[in-house]
């Protein structure tokens, strides 16, 4: 008989066990989720050249440029290099036009056309080894100055070009329309 009473307990215990594990089971899978680690970030392959295919007919080296080497200006020792018409280079107000004659006048003005009408300044010169001397004459609507004569070096910057600067000058503003680089009108 004994045996027939553990037989019954554990048949009256497995009814119930059975259904409390279950219950564990459904409780189990209704709770929150367990958070799961995020997938791993991927590193980034560096890109790798492409071979690029060898060409029959070879590529020459591309020559660097050299830029031109400026000739640095000659003194002017001629002055019929100097006889004609010069356009200024230099835009300000008071850059003049300049003529050198052969008779030794000169005539300065703020345009080309003012060279043959009534020049701002008409002037001797007289060239002597690399200055060129200049004497005002009659002025048209520009200042006198202290003194009438300007002596300047004159450069020979290339065969169209030229550059005056101021050797002897007191007069400012005749020095300001005078000196810097000028051009052959043709």
């Amino acid at each position: 008989m004994k045996k027939a009473r553990s037989k019954m307990c554990y048949h009256k215990l497995s009814h119930p066990l059975v259904g409390i594990t279950l219950v564990l089971l459904l409780l189990a899978g209704c709770s929150a989720p367990a958070t799961t680690p995020a997938p791993p970030t991927p590193i980034p392959v560096p890109p790798t050249a492409t071979p690029v295919p060898a060409t029959s007919t070879p590529i020459p080296p591309t020559p660097t440029p050299v830029p031109p080497t400026p000739t640095p200006p000659v003194s002017s020792t001629s002055v019929e290099k100097l006889i004609g018409a010069w356009q200024p280079l230099s835009k300000g107000a008071d850059a003049l036009f300049l003529q050198i004659n052969s008779d030794g006048t000169c005539r300065q003005a703020p345009s080309l056309a003012g060279l043959t009408g009534v020049p701002a300044v008409e002037c001797t010169y007289t060239f002597d080894g690399t200055d060129l001397s200049m004497t005002a004459v009659k002025l048209h609507g520009v200042p006198a100055c202290p003194s009438a004569t300007g002596k300047y070096a004159v450069q020979l910057v290339a065969d169209n070009q030229i550059q005056l600067v101021a050797t002897q000058d007191t007069c400012g503003p005749r020095k300001r329309s005078t000196v810097g680089a000028y051009q052959r009108v043709p």
